[in-house]
C-alpha cells in the first residue's frame, strides 16, 4: 500500500475517534442518539452496550459537557434497559419517535420529530424535562450539526411501550 494511502487512511482514523471522542459515550459504548443542546452548550447522549436486547446489556442516559457528565441514568447498568419506555406516532408525511424514563419527580423525554417528504423533509430533536404529572417543562433543541446521532427507533425491540409521553400519544403497541 503506497505511504500517501496509508496516511490517509490514519487521518481518516483519527477523525473518527474525534467524533467519537464529541460525545459522552465511550469507545466500547455504541452511540444510540448524541446531541449538542442549542440552549446551554450541554451533551445529550444515550449509549449502550453493544450487546443490547431486551434481556442482555445496558442502556444509559448522559448529560453534560465533554468534560463531565453531571447526571447519569440509572445508575446501575444492571437491566437498565426496563428503566425506559418508548413511543412513536406517524401519519404521511410526520414521525415521531420518543424514549422516555422518570427520576425522581421528573419526566425526561428525548424525541425525534421528521416532517415533510423525501425531498424536503425536516428532522428535529428535542430533550423535554417536566416534573410532576405536567406535561409542560424545559424543552432544549438539539442542534444538527457533526456530532449528531440519532439511532432510537432502533430501541423499539429493545423497550417497552410507554403511554406517557408528553409529547405524543402515539400507538407503540
Amino acid at each position: 500500500m503506497p505511504r500517501d494511502r496509508i496516511a490517509e487512511l490514519i487521518v481518516a482514523l483519527s477523525m473518527l475517534n474525534v467524533a467519537h471522542a464529541e460525545g459522552l459515550c465511550r469507545s466500547s459504548e455504541t452511540t444510540v442518539f448524541n446531541c449538542d443542546l442549542k440552549e446551554n452548550h450541554k451533551i445529550v447522549s444515550i449509549c449502550s452496550s453493544k450487546d443490547l436486547t431486551d434481556k442482555s446489556g445496558f442502556l444509559q442516559y448522559r448529560y453534560g459537557s465533554r468534560n463531565k457528565v453531571e447526571f447519569a441514568f440509572p445508575k446501575s447498568l444492571t437491566n437498565s434497559q426496563s428503566q425506559f419506555g418508548y413511543d412513536e406516532y406517524s401519519r404521511p408525511d410526520l414521525s415521531t419517535f420518543v424514549v422516555g424514563f422518570n427520576y425522581e419527580n421528573y419526566r425526561y423525554e428525548i424525541s425525534e420529530t421528521t416532517e415533510g417528504s423525501d425531498d424536503d423533509a425536516l428532522t428535529t430533536r428535542t430533550l423535554l424535562v417536566s416534573s410532576g404529572t405536567t406535561t409542560r417543562g424545559l424543552k432544549l433543541t438539539c442542534l444538527d450539526n457533526q456530532n449528531t446521532v440519532s439511532d432510537i427507533s432502533t430501541l423499539d425491540h429493545v423497550l417497552k411501550c410507554d403511554k406517557k409521553p408528553a409529547i405524543i400519544e402515539g400507538a407503540c403497541d
